[in-house]
């Protein structure tokens, strides 16, 4: 990759998000998409090191992961408490429901759609997170 302003001494470190993860592509829809003929967005770093660069981003990105699988884990748990009580998915009930339809009133319909609008929001972080390639140039 060649840049006006590149120092030669100086490796670039790009991240860039080609796909997503095809186990969770359903819940998941990313703006850029390389097989619809998008663009990708590209994240430059610039290091002195740039495999020491990549190994120290790719940890954090592995730990912050493992933080929103976790977090995933619990959501799902509390979204299954809803949807036992009411007999009904989340998606179903995000989509259909307000809260007059529900016996618990407004404080659960609160609570059930935060959850479940958290819950999307960290399978949308996930997917992107192990979208990640790291290339060094």
């Amino acid at each position: 990759m060649s840049s006006k302003n590149n120092s030669a001494d100086v490796p670039q470190v790009k991240v860039s998000p080609p796909t997503v993860n095809p186990a969770i592509a359903d819940a998941v829809a990313l703006d850029h998409d390389s097989e619809h003929g998008e663009s990708l967005t590209e994240v430059i770093l610039r290091s002195a090191d740039a495999s020491r660069a990549i190994a120290v981003i790719s940890d954090a990105v592995k730990k912050e992961t493992a933080r929103i699988e976790l977090s995933i884990a619990y959501a799902r748990r509390r979204l299954e408490h809803f949807e036992a009580s009411y007999n009904v998915p989340s998606s179903e009930f995000a989509e259909r429901f307000t809260a007059e339809d529900l016996q618990g009133g407004d404080l659960e319909y609160v609570e059930w759609m935060g959850e479940y609008q958290l819950f999307q929001h960290l399978l949308q972080d996930l997917a992107l997170l192990k979208s990640f390639t790291y290339v060094a140039e």
